[in-house]
């Protein structure tokens, strides 16, 4: 155990925090050349497991980083730091860099990859935001483009989404919505946008230059479940600060109503679509087939 109360691992074998090293050399650390995903447990279960490795299997195909090691590794290893853990629920994070190599921008020379993992207390956001709404605002610090590191990545470097959530801090908000180059809204550091207009559910589409949540599609899911009209759309922050409704969704976070952006009021906050479909998203995480 970490002196946070974290468990952690290098390469499959749990160790102490003072004994959680990596080499100065890692290119994950170097560069930021690396990928991690975040599995949260429901009833002691791994939730969405299956759609957490596909978007990993993603990220490293868009850096050129086959996995060295398979799925049921993974998922096995996840499964172990949870009961390393003892706990109730779980937030599950493993971080796969490129490995050590050369003080070289060039990774041929990288062999083996590491493998991280880091296992806490599952988030316990405060009750205050589900029954009121949270604070978000919109940030002033741009998302990368596609073109630069493309945000579909669920890299290590994650410098945009800290300078944006500085903003955020800054003013009290939980949260920092950025917009693209174009001024159109992408998402939020960890969460993915909603916004609902006259009953109709509109989220930034992926081309806007966004991570595709995994919590993002089971909403898509829900709203399809439920006959709420949903598209995948593009907006500006505008349009949102005059929206009906909105959440922000996460995988701890689930379905969170949004009360202000900056100082400006959210209408309906939480409104009876957000309610309805963060209800419905509830029975999804508790339905055995999701779990692994």
């Amino acid at each position: 155990m970490s002196e946070y109360g974290y468990t952690i691992s290098i390469d499959g074998k749990f160790v102490s925090e003072p004994d959680a090293k990596v080499s100065v050399l890692d290119h994950g650390f170097l560069f930021g050349d690396s990928i991690y995903e975040v599995v949260r447990t429901v009833d002691g279960k791994l939730f969405a497991a299956d759609r957490h490795l596909a978007r990993l299997h993603g990220s490293a195909e868009k850096l050129n980083m086959q996995l060295q090691r398979d799925d049921q590794w993974l998922l096995q290893h996840w499964r172990d730091m949870h009961a390393k853990r003892g706990g109730v629920e779980s937030y599950l994070r493993i971080i796969i860099t490129r490995g050590v190599g050369p003080l070289s921008l060039d990774f041929t020379d990288c062999e083996k990859q590491t493998v991280i993992g880091i296992a806490k207390p599952l988030n316990k956001w405060p009750d205050h935001d589900y029954a009121h709404g949270c604070k978000i605002v919109l940030a002033q610090v741009r998302r990368n483009p596609k073109q630069s590191t493309d945000p579909a990545v669920k890299s290590g470097n994650y410098l945009n989404n800290v300078l944006a959530l500085q903003e955020a801090r800054a003013q009290g908000a939980t949260e920092a919505v950025m917009m693209n180059v174009q001024g159109h809204v992408t998402e939020a550091t960890t969460s993915n946008v909603f916004m609902i207009k006259d009953g109709v559910v509109k989220t930034p589409a992926l081309k806007e230059g966004l991570l595709e949540g995994v919590t993002r599609g089971f909403i898509l899911q829900v709203c399809q479940k439920l006959e709420i009209p949903c598209e995948e759309a593009v907006f500006t922050g505008d349009e949102l600060l005059g929206a009906d409704e909105v959440f922000i969704t996460g995988t701890t976070r689930d379905v969170m109503p949004v009360g202000f952006i900056g100082d400006h009021k959210i209408k309906l906050t939480p409104g009876s679509l957000t309610i309805k479909i963060a209800n419905a998203y509830h029975e999804m995480l508790h339905d055995p087939n999701n779990h692994q």
